[in-house]
């Protein structure tokens, strides 16, 4: 929106990375299922920052019918895949900083046998840690603070429209890792940042804000399927694209869409041209990344190994 003073914890951008990465507070831990019939194992971290994503992984020493993962009281079924003579699957997972809380939450993975007569239930704790964030104070239009009464059904409209994207939660599994950077710029404000609007308190920002000039290319960080397009209030021409399995990712500001609503587009494929429409100020990127309909922090998913 404007340029922040970009103050970010490496150690915390790390700290749920590939393996290789996963150290000190991060430290992936596994659960296997005793005489599992699938020979069951899940593993996912001890700890995680709210608003700093994860990523959870199953295998399965022997094959499953179905595979259905919950957090937080949301849920989605997992994409099997077949790995040696047993199966893998994947999620990426994490908590608002909007509104998730200090706390131990557990992650459940529901299986079933082809033939309907075997079922088990993995479970997983993962100890939710407050992360310290800075704030900052933005002058804006005041429209764009407190809108005039005439925009407040356009407002809500478009934020039903927004939630019933978030709230998809298909099976495919499209994403990879690492998320490609969707414009080259700095980061100019981070995720989770307080917001001090025209004097007033408001809500954290939920994304990152990336610098580029107008009419510069935004890139698809994944391969995705495009679920909604507008020219929002606060927003923008925007551009939400849906990885599967609950992960979607958000392009707002845009100057202008090239894709529409229903397409399939790779990772690094053009969405769209930067731009400054919306609330902001000048021209930017404000991309966005919804796990399970909560927004996170999509800075680490920019540093991840390979995978799968």
């Amino acid at each position: 929106m404007t340029r922040g003073v970009f103050v970010f914890a490496l150690a915390a951008c790390l700290l749920l990375a590939a393996p290789a990465l996963a150290k000190g507070p991060g430290k992936a831990h596994a659960n296997e299922a005793k005489a599992s019939a699938f020979g069951a194992q899940l593993v996912c971290p001890k700890r995680a920052g709210i608003g700093e994503p994860f990523l959870l992984r199953l295998k399965l020493a022997r094959p499953a019918a179905s595979a259905r993962l919950e957090f937080m009281g949301r849920g989605t079924p997992l994409a099997l895949r077949k790995a040696g003579a047993g199966q893998e699957a994947a999620a990426l997972l994490g908590a608002d900083v909007l509104d998730a809380r200090p706390g131990r939450q557990t992650v459940r993975v529901r299986l079933r046998s082809k033939d309907g007569g075997r079922a088990e239930v993995l479970t997983a704790a993962v100890e939710l840690e407050r992360v310290e964030r800075p704030s900052e104070s933005l002058t804006l239009d005041p429209a764009m603070v407190n809108p005039p009464a005439s925009e407040l059904g356009r407002i809500a409209a478009e934020r039903a429209q927004a939630q019933a994207a978030l709230g998809r939660a298909g099976a495919q599994w499209l994403w990879s890792l690492p998320f490609a950077r969707p414009v080259p710029g700095s980061v100019s404000s981070m995720y989770g940042i307080g917001r001090v609007l025209n004097g007033q308190r408001r809500a954290p920002h939920r994304g990152l804000d990336l610098e580029a000039e107008t009419g510069q290319p935004v890139l698809a960080a994944a391969e995705g399927v495009v679920v909604l397009t507008g020219s929002f209030y606060y927003a923008g021409d925007c551009v939400y694209l849906d990885h599967g399995q609950g992960l979607l990712s958000m392009y707002f500001h845009l100057s202008e869409a090239r894709v529409a609503q229903g397409q399939h587009v790779a990772r690094g494929e053009v969405l769209g041209l930067a731009g400054a429409t919306g609330r902001s100020t000048r021209s930017h990127l404000h991309f966005g990344v919804s796990a399970l309909g909560r927004l996170v922090d999509p800075a680490p998913l920019f540093l991840y190994d390979a995978f799968p």
